[in-house]
């Protein structure tokens, strides 16, 4: 006496294929709803106040007034948009901005009529420090107060 499975019923047969499309579905949609906003997105938005997730050539640096910002003018890599960008300066981090090179950011966007102001790091809305630059194939990020592990 051998024993045989017992056979699928529709319902049965109709879960195994509606779990696959759904799970499909479930992943296209959150993929399109987590894009992230780029400057000039923002920017043409007029939105007050947001992240963004970008880059931009450096097209002039602004000279250093506080110790621990350094600021320049991007331009998107679209051409879109040129917006200010200040990176401020956390532990012990030293390099120069140069004109001409690449800024790869995550960061927070405040609107204004001259194209907005990126700020990287900054204090998201569980205190802690967010974002991140990428300047000359070197990530610069934020570290946990307390920490003293490098960057």
């Amino acid at each position: 006496m051998s024993k045989r499975p017992p056979e699928l019923t529709w319902q049965d047969k109709a879960i195994l294929v509606a779990i696959p499309i759904v799970v499909f579905t479930i992943f296209i949609l959150a993929n399109y709803f987590s894009q992230d906003l780029t400057v000039a997105d923002a920017f043409e938005q007029q939105l007050p106040e947001t992240e963004v997730r970008d880059g931009g050539n450096i097209v002039s640096l602004y000279p250093q007034t506080a110790t621990d910002t350094l600021s320049c003018r991007l331009k998107s890599r679209d051409n879109r948009a040129e917006y200010d960008f200040n990176y401020k300066i956390t532990g012990s981090e030293t390099f120069r901005f140069e004109i001409g090179r690449l800024v790869q950011f995550y960061g927070k966007y405040k609107y204004d009529p001259r194209g907005g102001t990126v700020t990287t790091p900054y204090k998201g809305k569980s205190g802690r420090l967010n974002g991140w630059a990428i300047y000359e194939n070197h990530r610069y990020s934020p570290r946990d107060e307390g920490s003293d592990s490098p960057l």
